[in-house]
């Protein structure tokens, strides 16, 4: 752990805190600052002491929780001060670190306010007694039952900063390459222009992400949203279904994640995506929730697969949209189920982003 933490000490000086000072560039200064200050937590949290209370255990807890959790948080910063966008930084692929937001809301954040939905609440409860330096335990109760939950802190924390330190060493090359990507500008335009107008893009697509990598050779997926996006087009693109309804749905998520990567590079929406037809399907569920807006509180808790309460969310849809006999509906609710069960995640990720573009009308 040691290593770890002195690794990312080392990363963290090389976008020079004093230099952002003198500079006035305020919002790097403080996202750097907040990096060094949680691990100043977290050498306090592994320090050695003998004798310590269940009230030590449960203070640290608290501190070592919120301070991985905000340095998350003063990555994606750190990316919008470089680039002006803070979606740059992707460190969403380290199932760990996705849990991380959720344990640490479910302890330190709100833990006897965590609503399901806007009737079904749900509370967790610490147990306070099981905490000790290598774990702790929790009890999440609802209306359909209680989830208890372990959680091991070495795997947490170090998860935590094999993935910081990768997108740290991502972003002090893109804070010395950054000026080098206009070249992407026009070529990602390239991409959506034939996107949207002729429905044929590959070959527009991998010139683009040719001249990406030239930029950053050594860039995975795991710490580049550019690249994790353009293998859920590839994703997106290898999915065989018989259904044209279905494909229609496949088409118009792989413009949602082009419209992603173009975003990335501009900081704006592509100009004529209000232009695009809706699939079918689409309309479908967004009538759904037209008509029965009691639903729309579900949508948010929709953005990841690995929350808790995921599968029950989706699950209520579907139920309510054959309820209301919506077809359309339920065939797209369905086919994401479908997805979940064959635990294809990246695809239930893509395949749903339509349902979390929806706005009350």
């Amino acid at each position: 752990m040691n290593k770890l933490i002195f690794d990312n000490e080392r990363k963290i000086e090389k976008f020079d805190f004093d230099n952002c000072i003198k500079y006035k560039n305020y919002k790097m200064a403080s996202a750097v600052r907040a990096l060094n200050v949680a691990n100043d937590i977290t050498k306090a949290y592994f320090k050695e002491e003998k004798a310590l209370s269940k009230e030590d255990y449960v203070l640290r807890l608290y501190a070592l929780l919120q301070g991985m959790f905000v340095s998350i948080d003063s990555l994606y910063c750190l990316g919008e001060a470089i680039t002006g966008n803070k979606d740059i930084v992707n460190i969403n692929n380290n199932p760990t670190l996705r849990t991380l937001k959720y344990v640490r809301n479910d302890v330190v954040g709100h833990p006897a306010d965590r609503i399901i939905n806007s009737k079904v609440p749900a509370y967790c409860i610490l147990e306070h007694e099981s905490i000790t330096k290598e774990s702790f335990l929790y009890h999440i109760y609802t209306v359909d039952g209680v989830k208890e939950r372990i959680i091991d802190i070495n795997d947490l924390v170090s998860s935590y900063y094999k993935e910081v330190n990768l997108a740290l060493d991502e972003l002090y090359k893109i804070y010395k390459k950054y000026a080098s990507t206009t070249p992407l500008k026009d070529s990602i335009k390239n991409v959506l222009d034939k996107y949207y107008r002729s429905g044929h893009f590959m070959d527009e697509l991998n010139s683009f992400m040719d001249k990406y990598k030239e930029i950053y050779p050594t860039g995975k997926k795991e710490s580049h949203r550019i690249i994790w996006r353009y293998d859920l087009i590839l994703r997106l693109l290898s999915v065989s279904n018989q259904d044209e309804e279905i494909l229609d749905l496949i088409h118009y998520c792989i413009g949602i994640e082009l419209n992603k990567i173009y975003k990335l590079i501009y900081g704006t929406d592509y100009n004529h995506r209000v232009d695009f037809n809706l699939p079918k399907m689409v309309i479908s569920v967004y009538r759904f929730f037209n008509r029965n807006p009691e639903y729309i509180s579900y949508i948010p808790y929709l953005k990841d697969s690995d929350n808790p309460i995921y599968y029950d969310i989706l699950k209520k849809l579907y139920e309510a949209a054959s309820l209301k006999k919506l077809e359309g509906a339920i065939e797209y609710l369905g086919f994401i189920l479908t997805l979940y069960k064959g635990n294809q995640m990246d695809l239930v990720y893509a395949v749903t982003l339509p349902i979390l573009e929806y706005r009350k009308k």
